[in-house]
């Protein structure tokens, strides 16, 4: 959690169109044993995860597989019941509703302001339904539009997407992998809604048709205002498309910061060994690899203190009792809003990826 100046700073910022805020969002699966499957332990997948979204901007939110990214999204978005103590602040109209502390039932208008395009184009389409049918079952569900009506509006997202309306009545075995993520996207925005969780939207598809959702995401924010909570692993996507960044190691926020200042100037050791993995398009450029030992813990028993201290090739040096006794609190060591959960956060000169642009070195 942050501490309490970080969350007046936080407070201060809520009011400059802070259209998401998560405080202390918790998620712990139970694991059960025996013939009466007892609950021996909890898989802590979401541990106490801080952030917020501004109205239009793109979070990215990015660790390795694991860490708890896509239970954090779909938890945000209640497609998992967060655990007891969270807060999910969204703000509509002008006012706050806590989503953590709603009804199922009462989560159904909200629904309409917060969507997800899910990881796997394959999987996330019904394949008995048509694309118009697809698509156009958010509108029937909400009462939005029916017949013709509905149909219209299916004729214009797909059109805003870039498919062709005539193959509305095709089914989704006839499409391509790219083309299918494009009608989940074109399903997602069918609502209008405010907030959209990307889950993975491209790391099953083709680097080239990557880069052509890439952009239309972009262009979509663009033409509708949309905010994104992008969540990927692949840290070259996130910059192109991130106005912030926030990464998370073993259900734990551990930076937070703008993107091009966390790439030019992480605070946490392990957003530096992620940063020294990004590859650089310079053949005669070699980069320093961090390489971390040992496996990631496993989230039924988190290490003590600091839970990246067994990986962290700092404390392996300096044997710091802070790091090992300690659990680190998520701060703005800069107070311009680039958050670190790391006790020597301010002490550490840690190394962001280099710019090479115009300037070339041997190997």
């Amino acid at each position: 959690m942050p501490t309490e100046t970080a969350q007046k700073k936080e407070t201060a910022q809520v009011n400059e169109g802070v259209l998401l805020e998560v405080r202390n969002l918790r998620k712990f699966f139970p694991v059960k044993k025996g013939i009466f499957r007892r609950t021996v332990a909890h898989v802590k997948a979401v541990d106490g995860v801080d952030f917020f979204i501004k109205q239009g901007e793109t979070l990215g939110l990015v660790g390795e597989s694991g860490c708890g990214k896509t239970t954090a999204g779909r938890t945000i978005l209640r497609l998992i019941e967060p655990d007891p103590g969270s807060r999910i602040l969204f703000r509509i109209n002008d006012k706050t509703v806590d989503l953590a502390r709603l009804r199922p039932r009462q989560m159904k208008p909200f629904r309409r302001q917060m969507q997800i395009i899910f990881q796997d184009p394959y999987s996330s389409l019904n394949p008995r339904m048509t694309v118009a049918d697809i698509v156009g079952e958010p509108l029937v569900v909400h009462g939005v539009a029916r017949g013709k009506e509905r149909e219209a509006r299916v004729r214009e997202l797909l059109e805003a997407v870039g498919l062709n309306p005539a193959y509305m009545k095709r089914y989704p075995h006839e499409f391509s992998g790219g083309q299918r993520q494009r009608i989940g996207i074109a399903r997602a925005l069918a609502l209008d809604p405010q907030l959209i969780v990307c889950d993975e939207p491209v790391s099953a598809l083709d680097v080239s048709i990557q880069a052509q959702v890439i952009n239309l995401l972009q262009d979509l924010q663009k033409e509708f205002g949309l905010t994104y909570l992008f969540i990927a692993h692949d840290l070259s996507v996130v910059r192109h498309i991130s106005t912030r960044i926030a990464v998370m190691y073993l259900g734990k926020i551990v930076e937070m910061a703008d993107t091009e200042e966390l790439f030019r100037m992480p605070k946490h050791p392990y957003t530096e060994a992620l940063l020294s993995a990004v590859p650089v398009p310079d053949p005669d450029y070699k980069m320093d690899r961090i390489i971390l030992e040992g496996d990631v813990p496993s989230p039924v028993n988190p290490p003590s203190g600091c839970v990246f201290h067994p990986r962290c090739q700092y404390y392996a040096k300096n044997q710091w009792a802070e790091c090992k006794n300690l659990v680190p609190k998520l701060e703005d060591v800069t107070g311009k809003g680039h958050f670190s959960a790391c006790h020597f956060a301010k002490e550490l000169q840690l190394n962001g990826v280099e710019e090479i642009v115009g300037r070339r070195t041997t190997k």
